[in-house]
């Protein structure tokens, strides 16, 4: 029998609740029942508007609202700022009946012309502050704010642990993992479990955490083990759709385990916790009408036989999102129960539905243009509709366009062809972290490992490793340089400097650094096949690979731990001293001489002025920057400094790498920074190249066959001159590695 998609879900079962929208409010990212059968909906502000989030108590036999407080009369806003649009899947209940939630953000500020959360990062007064953490009273309306956890992160989905000391939460922007300590106040990150902005969170009946990257991986954190462990599964398009495949809806079944849905194509996974086997049951879409393209899931719900209820939205032409009923563990077929349309008002998305004590099902829409609303139904006396329906009266209504700066606005390389080599689907997440990155004869080449050494090979343009092994196994990598034509240098945890051969996948040479020494740094290879280094303090120290002898270095010492040498020619480095200074020292003879010329600086903040990264070009000349972020270009006499800015407000200059004798590239940024590429050149200047991101909502990038990658923290940069091929990597676990060919100038 075929569904009657064209019928809606009859007015004499539904009951229709217009939430307040008058000062643009138009969407509803948290609605909850506490333990004590009350309900709460937080009222938010979606893309267009400058607005602050609302919270109202919902009374769900009569359908009336009460406000409890407004965002904005209890924390101070800055007018030029983005405001705390929203309170987005993180209220959860404390013991004591109060209420604990954060704020997200997706509204531009007051002069903004549209929502840029990444493009306002860093600006103290443009950007986002953090979301804040609050404690609400729901007796009372008193609200109780406990300040920004992470400074410039919007949080976006919390839950509190079993334990109630403790709040657990994600972060938009980076897509990390935190606990808040409600005692202490201490905040702690466990690292990158998503490429970004991936909300939700479900606690398995011993109080284990799960959630998802973007991409669709499964992960779980348990409390007592105090780890997040990579769970091997993960949700599977059955086109192969590089779309939004994170975890977005969960439920507890009635026999222990988690029934979890992703965001499109909503494939239904039951995951038994004690066992990690995945009992994949299909897809959301009715069986006789299977989607064309992606379709999205809804709200989720189950009624007290475990009948699961969605909202089902089709983006192969324009329908309201419909609700589907399916009795999936026993193995029925989802059903259709009619268009979500009351009064004419279609709705374009459910975001959360819930069952009150009477077997009623309350949905909330969001994003439409009657937007919000709770529509109350009386599933008992819905059944599908058949062929004499009633037809909706549809009248179709499509979002704007809030992009009003459109493409200028767009912060990824623009590249010929972009590629994401996605190492955390390959290897466990903590060895994902990459030191450096080296492409040649048409092959990257990567150094990452948490406890051992592994070496990653890929070609150019495949998503999969073509080799991955582990060449050395004492120690991890803490920081490589290239030596020679086909071998990398490594600085190890356990107190050794390895030659990895690239071509062999093994470690050629093992040299024991003295125990006297505590190595930080390998800056360079000398022409004689001497390695440079740094210690903690600043020393630096010449290590003979061919004997292991090690040697210290009269007359220099680096002053801060970002510093570096920059190779001038055989045995000459330039390197800065102390504030502003700037010196040339001649390694053959241990002899330094400070030059009459000053690094630049930014005034009042010489003590930030050292020398973090630089290259030589082919006349000679130095293109170097500093900790500050200011780009400067040393003439070859080294009697004259030409200043060319910088890029953010902080942010370091580092990773110089040659792309030919005219122009280098490096990087902008440092671990809490939103990295960036940039370039320089005589011809061009200093030019931002953009982030490292494959964000599949951007028009341009959308039909890109790869993965989704975010890099916040770039650790290295290489470039394939023969081939033109950049490849950008990711310093933080749950790591990747983008490539690019033929890098494209925005201007």
């Amino acid at each position: 029998m075929k569904s009657n998609l064209h019928a809606a879900i009859p007015e004499e079962v539904t009951r229709f609740t217009q939430l307040p929208n008058g000062q643009g409010h138009n969407a509803v990212w948290d609605f909850v029942l506490s333990p004590d059968n009350r309900f709460y909906i937080s009222v938010c502000g979606e893309n267009e508007k400058p607005l602050t989030a609302l919270l109202y108590e919902y009374y769900p036999k009569t359908g009336e609202i009460r406000l409890i407080f407004d965002v904005a009369k209890v924390w101070i806003v800055d007018s030029q700022q983005m405001p705390p649009s929203k309170i987005h899947t993180s209220i959860d209940f404390l013991p004591d009946g109060r209420l604990i939630m954060a704020t997200h953000n997706t509204a531009p500020a007051p002069g903004h012309k549209q929502w840029m959360y990444e493009q306002h990062y860093e600006d103290p007064w443009e950007g986002y502050p953090g979301s804040i953490l609050m404690i609400v009273n729901p007796d009372t309306n008193e609200v109780q704010v406990r300040g920004i956890p992470v400074p410039r992160e919007s949080m976006y989905g919390g839950m509190l642990g079993n334990d109630p000391r403790y709040y657990y939460f994600l972060g938009y922007m980076r897509g990390h993992f935190y606990r808040l300590d409600l005692e202490t106040n201490e905040v702690k990150d466990y690292g990158k479990v998503s490429e970004f902005s991936s909300c939700r969170l479900v606690k398995d009946d011993k109080g284990r955490f799960y959630g998802s990257s973007y991409t669709g991986g499964i992960w779980r954190y348990d409390p007592e083990r105090d780890e997040i462990e990579d769970l091997k599964t993960r949700f599977i398009s059955p086109n192969g759709n590089k779309h939004r495949r994170q975890f977005i809806f969960a439920l507890n079944t009635p026999r222990g385990s988690l029934l979890m849905i992703d965001n499109m194509d909503g494939e239904v996974i039951e995951l038994h916790p004690e066992t990690l086997e995945a009992t994949r049951h299909g897809y959301i879409h009715l069986r006789d009408h299977p989607p064309l393209n992606p379709c999205g899931i809804g709200g989720l719900a189950a009624d007290e036989n475990f009948v699961i209820y969605y909202g089902l939205k089709m983006q192969d032409e324009y329908s309201p999102i419909r609700l589907v009923r399916w009795d999936v563990l026993n193995g029925g077929e989802p059903e259709n129960l009619g268009l979500v349309t009351p009064g004419g008002k279609d709705s374009q998305y459910i975001c959360e539905m819930i069952f009150d004590r009477d077997g009623i099902l309350h949905m909330v829409d969001v994003c439409g243009e009657f937007s919000p609303y709770v529509l109350a139904v009386d599933v008992k006396r819905l059944q599908p509709p058949g062929a004499d329906a009633k037809t909706a009266q549809i009248r179709p209504y499509y979002e704007p366009d809030y992009n009003g700066v459109g493409s200028p606005a767009f912060m990824h390389i623009r590249a010929e062809t972009t590629r994401t080599l996605p190492l955390h689907q390959h290897l466990d997440w903590k060895d994902t972290a990459v030191k450096h990155v080296r492409a040649m004869y048409g092959t990257v080449y990567s150094v990452a490992g948490k406890e051992r050494i592994y070496l990653v090979e890929s070609d150019y343009t495949s998503g999969d490793p073509a080799a991955s092994c582990v060449v050395y196994e004492a120690g991890a990598p803490v920081s490589c340089i290239d030596v020679g034509d086909e071998r990398v240098a490594a600085l190890t945890t356990d107190g050794r400097i390895v030659l990895i051969d690239l071509c062999s996948r093994a470690v050629g040479t093992a040299i024991a650094v003295p125990a006297d020494t505590e190595l930080a740094r390998l800056h360079f290879e000398l022409d004689d096949g001497r390695l440079v280094a740094s210690d903690r303090e600043g020393a630096v120290y010449l290590c003979d690979p061919s004997s292991g002898s090690f040697r210290s270095l009269d007359h220099i010492r680096l002053e801060t731990s970002d510093a570096v040498l920059v190779k001038l020619d055989a045995n000459r480095v330039l390197l800065s001293a102390n504030y502003d200074e700037m010196r040339i020292y001649d390694i053959a003879v241990m002899r330094a001489e400070t030059l009459p010329i000053r690094v630049p600086s930014i005034r009042g903040r010489a003590f930030n002025a050292a020398i973090t990264g630089g290259a030589v070009l082919g006349d000679g000349t130095v293109v170097a920057g500093t900790y500050d972020g200011l780009l400067f270009t040393l003439t070859p006499d080294l009697r004259r400094t030409t200043v060319y800015g910088r890029l953010y407000s902080a942010g370091l200059l580092r990773n110089f790498t040659k792309v030919s004798q005219e122009e280098v590239f490096g990087v902008y940024g440092g671990e809490r920074d939103a990295g960036h590429v940039f370039s320089f050149s005589r011809d061009r200047g200093f030019v931002d190249l953009g982030r490292p991101r494959v964000i599949k909502d951007n028009s341009e990038l959308r039909n890109v066959d790869t993965e989704w990658a975010s890099i916040h923290y770039i650790s290295a940069l290489a470039y394939a001159q023969e081939d033109d091929w950049l490849c950008v990597a990711s310093g933080e676990g749950y790591g990747c590695i983008v490539r690019y060919k033929g890098v494209a100038f925005p201007y």
